[in-house]
């Protein structure tokens, strides 16, 4: 009997995928090794249930190659108010690939029990506010606005991505309580957590929405888009493209550029379009790199 389901977890050569309320694991046909196909977590595949085999996976919506996991419909961006401190670089890439994918980012301001004034929060919702994502503000440590991250999160699979000691695996904890994390200490010295997620997992929530905390997703690369492509994808550039001179304007060299006079105005976050220009250089010379 053929039933379809998602992949929550493999190792090993198994594959335990879900089909309604139950888990089974599951082995490959030899056609995947042969055609070249590597099932992962979140693949919506076709079981046949009584040889517990994988026959297809059924075409996906995304995919991520670090780690591998695919069909993600919402990025949760964890970023802490300070240990570490806040890498917003590293939030505007991660959002950059969310909107490229087709996914949905939120923005989980973590640890706001740490701050000494609520400046050093709404520093980080500044950044942010004009660029039509969502920024929530939690603490895992007392459970402030949990509920209300829950309530944000949409039917489908959320990854929770950002540096190593945010807080991502304590976040789940509060979300799955059911599920047992190692939480990382924090370092004095480098003030980064150790990584604690060893494999990649797909977390089923009671009401059927999935969670997956993901090792390695912070070292996203930033070569999936050329560098004109990406002005596009920033929501707050768009009330000032029709006042630049040049159409096809990337709002970094050119004269005349309605997004720049708008930073200049402070119509803008600075660090916001510094950072786009950061990105833009880094993907320049990424791609560059790979011509030689």
């Amino acid at each position: 009997m053929m039933e379809k389901g998602i992949i929550i977890k493999g190792i090993g050569g198994f594959y335990e995928v879900i089909l309604g309320d139950d888990i089974i694991r599951c082995t490959l046909r030899g056609k995947f090794r042969k055609d070249g196909i590597t099932p992962m977590v979140g693949d919506r595949v076709e079981v046949n249930t009584k040889d517990e085999v994988i026959e297809a996976v059924l075409p996906r919506k995304n995919q991520f190659r670090r780690p591998l996991v695919s069909n993600i419909d919402y990025l949760g961006i964890v970023v802490s108010v300070k240990k570490p401190q806040p890498d917003l670089l590293l939030v505007d890439k991660l959002m950059l690939s969310a909107a490229v994918n087709s996914v949905k980012s939120m923005i989980i301001i973590n640890k706001i029990d740490l701050a000494k004034s609520w400046a050093e929060i709404e520093y980080i919702k500044e950044e942010y506010k004009l660029s039509g994502c969502t920024v929530l503000c939690i603490s895992c440590k007392d459970g402030t606005g949990i509920d209300e991250l829950m309530n944000e999160l949409g039917r489908g699979i959320t990854v929770f991505a950002g540096q190593s000691g945010v807080g991502k695996s304590s976040l789940i904890n509060r979300l799955h309580p059911y599920e047992s994390q190692k939480v990382g200490d924090i370092s004095a010295k480098a003030e980064r957590g150790r990584h604690t997620t060893r494999s990649v997992e797909l977390l089923v929530l009671p009401d059927g929405r999935m969670i997956v905390d993901t090792p390695g997703f912070s070292a996203l690369g930033v070569d999936f888009t050329s560098p004109q492509e990406v002005q596009s994808y920033y929501n707050e550039f768009i009330p000032y493209i029709s006042e630049c001179k040049y159409l096809g304007c990337m709002h970094y060299k050119e004269p005349d550029c309605g997004v720049k006079q708008a930073v200049e105005q402070g119509k803008l976050p600075a660090g916001r379009y510094e950072r786009y220009i950061r990105i833009v250089e880094m993907i320049d010379e990424e791609r560059r790199g790979q011509r030689w």
